[in-house]
């Protein structure tokens, strides 16, 4: 199967993060040829499991406190750019600024910490 296929296919954060990021978006202008679209797909499916992860884990206040939310926040608010799978260097990677990514997934959180999540826009 085509790297390209693969990214057409229903991707598992799209599902959970209301077309905020689709691959299309992202890979229409800086997709590469050879070897190195396989690194982008990688990339692209790092990137969209933690989103997903996090997304799924910060709706779920009991889910706070675990190990697994710990690391997908930790992941989330390193700003460690110099590791290729890092967030910041992903959201570099997809032409995202960090910041607002990380605002936009931390209120998602406090949302659903506050039971407010009806006030964040699924738009």
């Amino acid at each position: 199967m085509r790297t390209r296929d693969i990214l057409s296919e229903s991707c598992p954060v799209t599902s959970h993060l209301p077309d905020l990021l689709v691959p299309a978006q992202f890979f229409s202008d800086r997709w590469l040829a050879g070897q190195a679209s396989g690194e982008m797909a990688l990339r692209w499916a790092v990137f969209a499991d933690g989103l997903s992860q996090y997304w799924k884990l910060a709706a779920d206040c009991a889910a706070h406190g675990s190990q697994e939310f710990q690391e997908e926040e930790s992941w989330v608010l390193a700003d460690n750019s110099e590791w290729p799978f890092s967030f910041p260097s992903l959201c570099e990677t997809f032409g995202l600024q960090t910041e607002s990514l990380r605002t936009l997934l931390l209120a998602w959180k406090n949302a659903h910490r506050s039971g407010a999540a009806g006030t964040l826009s699924h738009a």
